[in-house]
């Protein structure tokens, strides 16, 4: 087997297990904002006399937007150029592509280390929220991490560009 694709082999692993567990935490996120807002339209209908839990709602939406877009990242749905898609060059393509997935990982690599900068930020405040008192950097903590997962897989879209060893669906799609 060849570097080349022992390498490719052992980043598709590598993403797949990523991406299982981006889809569980996005799906925890869905039932959890779910809930709460179930939860949030009751305790209002029947006026209990409980805490407004729509807050952990808006948490909960941290992880689904960031650790989604991370998701988008790794199924090639972040982006697309359908005049690069329906290309009749090879070469035209792989440039596009080579361009977009080092594009991709300048824009993750730099909100990484701004989410990371901006998690300091609220470790070291200790601010809270308003309702409940849940720690902002809980869903500071989702957008690093988000951020994080795009970077990883847009590095592995990049070696995958500059080895050639596959495109995304849609740039394989139509002639060659």
């Amino acid at each position: 087997m060849q570097l080349g694709s022992r390498l490719a082999a052992r980043m598709a692993w590598i993403e797949c297990r990523l991406y299982k567990i981006e889809n569980f935490l996005c799906s925890l996120s869905l039932m959890v904002m779910l809930l709460m807002i179930f939860l949030s339209v009751c305790v209002r209908y029947f006026n209990l006399p409980l805490p407004n839990v729509s807050e952990w709602a808006l948490v909960a939406m941290a992880p689904l937007t960031f650790v989604g877009a991370a998701m988008c990242t790794k199924l090639g749905q972040h982006i697309a150029v359908d005049f690069v898609h329906q290309s009749r060059s090879m070469a035209l393509r792989k440039c596009a592509h080579l361009l977009v997935s080092l594009l991709l990982l300048l824009f993750s690599g730099i909100y990484t280390w701004l989410g990371l900068m901006l998690l300091d930020d609220a470790i070291s405040s200790g601010e809270t929220m308003i309702d409940l008192g849940t720690p902002v950097a809980i869903p500071v903590f989702c957008y690093f991490l988000g951020m994080l997962l795009m970077s990883i897989h847009a590095l592995c879209q990049l070696i995958r560009a500059a080895t050639f060893n596959a495109l995304p669906d849609l740039a394989t799609t139509g002639r060659e």
